[in-house]
């Protein structure tokens, strides 16, 4: 007849099983989760159409505001924007940009609403606000051209540069 203490062990050997069983199994759905999540990431990213290509192009605009990037502001933008930003001292838009940074001035883009497409001008009509005022959302029509280097942020009936 087995002692007490080894009766015991077979038993404690099956519930470890079982539990080892139940810990793979949430490890492979935790997988399944994150691969169903990744493909529809890459789904919802993989949308190339122009008016995707317009949208990222804003995102980069005001990504590049919002870091004080010049040099992205200076290849996303075309028109005066872009002779802007290309003639400002490196020097001079860093004081720009940090009196905007302090005032929280800096546009933010909450929702891009609706692009048209004509050609190769484009006009986007966006919701946005700043930090000043997060609850203040006002409209804002970003104008854009599309030249060689994709699509860029220009004024109004200006020329690619």
């Amino acid at each position: 007849m087995p002692a007490a203490g080894e009766a015991a062990e077979p038993a404690a050997a099956g519930g470890g099983s079982k539990k080892r069983v139940w810990i793979i199994a949430a490890a492979a759905v935790a997988v399944l989760v994150v691969i169903g999540v990744v493909i529809a990431v890459a789904k919802g990213s993989s949308d190339n159409s122009p008016d995707s290509q317009v949208t990222a192009s804003i995102s980069t605009y005001t990504a590049g505001l919002a870091a004080g990037d010049l040099d992205k502001l200076r290849g996303i933008t075309c028109g005066t924007q872009h002779d802007f930003y290309q003639n400002i001292s490196a020097d001079q838009f860093a004081g720009v940009y940090r009196t905007s940074k302090e005032q929280k001035s800096i546009p933010v883009v909450k929702s891009v609403d609706a692009v048209k497409i004509t050609g190769d001008s484009a006009i986007a009509q966006a919701t946005v606000y700043t930090e000043a005022d997060p609850a203040k959302t006002s409209s804002r029509t970003f104008n854009l051209q599309h030249t060689t280097d994709g699509w860029k942020v220009c004024d109004p009936a200006n020329t690619p540069h």
